[in-house]
């Protein structure tokens, strides 16, 4: 046995207690009370910065509403900071800056509705009221009048700033929310108009897309668009040159069941039973490519523009079994002695030679998989690819009767006596790295789980390619 005493225990424990500290420390100080929030709003007010202040108090009274210190203090600082916006709203009036004068009455209005929600009234003179819905009545007919101009004009993104704003100040102005839509949706509109002229349906979709149904004809074009620009497609059945039985089966039907999951309306898979047809009536060649003369016949067929075709062309597995493996280490244990010459106990840690098995496995997989969108209209490859991937797993990990925790790094020439060449490695990453062993996980994958999981991966890059195709780009 190997000895070693423990220097470090009250040390760590001192180590322990003061993180505790610090971190309760910490989180006390992070907490604001309704108390520690209403002296804070009491120094924004003292310095005259109401709002500062303001905010300080509806904190405190979001935490305790009853609280009467912050009830007064945001009376008093709302109170003044009204007074204040009111005093530029009076000023901006009288140089007959309309605008500047309705917002800053509006500041008022929202600062005294604000505070309204803890129970607190804040008093606006209606004298001020009064001017201000006459300055208002006065400023939207001037706006609207400007924005009517700017649409004659087809200026559309000013005029719509023009009527966004008649429509926040005054909601019932004549027409202006019709005009506003207008100014809003008439530019888009005639994008959406345009490229469905240059036949790009899904541009033109897209745009109408971004306009209420209800707006001039965006309803039936936008039908129009999505119907004209339909890629129907259908898939067929797959093609394994590989001596792994069931992998092309498996590809298609997660293409298939990614493919109905796409969220695109311009995609849509034909019924597998009508796909069958087509290659009962021999449309299709081994190739996977659409005779010329039969690009009519299949599209009457199976009602599809393009068909999907793939060939599992390659699969190799690599396994390597699990090994077991008997390795040397040291069970660490604490032993109680006495001191003679101190008249105390003490700990010291000993060292137990132990045996304990260590394994090591791998599994590795290689798809190769074919892609091909084919048009039935005029047989072109629209979009190909041959994708190849591969899939590792590996295990790596320790068992032993001794808890893994004891388990200490090492080695040792005879387990029943001591040598001069028996070594414990004691460092705290050689420790680590060794008890991390007996944590990592003992199951090897199958082949057939890493397949599995490089068929989703093709199913995936496969679906999402054709998502993104778009035939308006060629």
């Amino acid at each position: 046995m190997i000895n070693k005493k423990n220097y470090f225990c009250d040390m760590k424990n001192s180590y322990f207690k003061l993180i505790l500290y610090s971190l309760l420390i910490l989180v006390l100080g992070s907490c604001d009370t309704p108390k520690s929030l209403t002296k804070k709003g009491d120094k924004f007010a003292e310095n005259n910065l109401y709002q500062d202040a303001s905010v300080q108090y509806m904190k405190a009274l979001d935490k305790k509403n009853d609280f009467i210190s912050a009830k007064e203090g945001l009376r008093f600082s709302g109170q003044k900071q009204v007074n204040a916006y009111l005093d530029d709203f009076f000023k901006s009036k009288n140089f007959g800056d309309k605008r500047a004068a309705i917002y800053h009455y509006r500041n008022a209005n929202e600062t005294k509705e604000k505070i309204k929600n803890y129970n607190i009234n804040i008093d606006i003179p209606s004298t001020y009221t009064n001017d201000y819905n006459n300055l208002v009545d006065d400023y939207v007919i001037t706006i609207y009048d400007e924005a009517m101009d700017l649409l004659e004009h087809e200026s559309f993104s000013e005029s719509e700033k023009l009527l966004k704003e008649v429509a926040l100040l005054s909601p019932n102005f004549k027409d202006v929310n019709d005009l506003k839509n207008v100014a809003t949706f008439e530019p888009i509109y005639r994008k959406a108009n345009e490229f469905l002229e240059l036949e790009k349906f899904r541009s033109s979709y897209y745009e109408y897309d971004k306009i209420p149904d209800s707006y001039q004809k965006t309803k039936q074009r936008k039908a129009l668009a999505l119907e004209t620009g339909l890629l129907t497609i259908a898939i067929v059945e797959f093609q394994n040159s590989t001596r792994q039985s069931g992998g092309e089966s498996a590809i298609s039907a997660l293409v298939s069941d990614k493919m109905m999951k796409l969220n695109n309306p311009f995609i849509k898979l034909v019924d597998r039973t009508y796909t069958q047809r087509f290659i009962d009536e021999q449309i299709m060649g081994l190739s996977g490519q659409v005779a010329e003369n039969t690009n009519a016949k299949a599209g009457e067929l199976i009602g599809a523009k393009a068909i999907i075709s793939g060939k599992l062309v390659s699969f190799s597995k690599q396994k390597n079994p699990i090994v077991k493996t008997e390795k040397k280490a040291w069970a660490e244990r604490k032993v109680r002695k006495y001191n003679e010459e101190t008249e105390k106990y003490f700990y010291e840690t000993v060292y137990d030679k132990i045996k304990y098995q260590e394994y090591r496995g791998s599994t590795k997989v290689q798809v190769g998989f074919q892609f091909q969108l084919i048009s039935t209209e005029s047989g072109e490859i629209l979009l190909t690819k041959l994708i190849n991937l591969n899939r590792r797993d590996e295990v790596h990990f320790a068992e032993s009767n001794t808890n893994f925790r004891d388990i200490v790094p090492g080695n040792w020439r005879w387990q029943s006596k001591q040598s001069p060449n028996d070594v414990v490695e004691t460092s705290y990453s050689q420790k680590r790295a060794l008890r991390n062993l007996f944590k990592n996980k003992k199951t090897l994958l199958s082949v057939n789980a890493l397949a599995n999981d490089i068929y989703q991966e093709i199913a995936t890059e496969v679906s999402q390619m054709v998502n993104n195709y778009n035939p308006e780009n060629e």
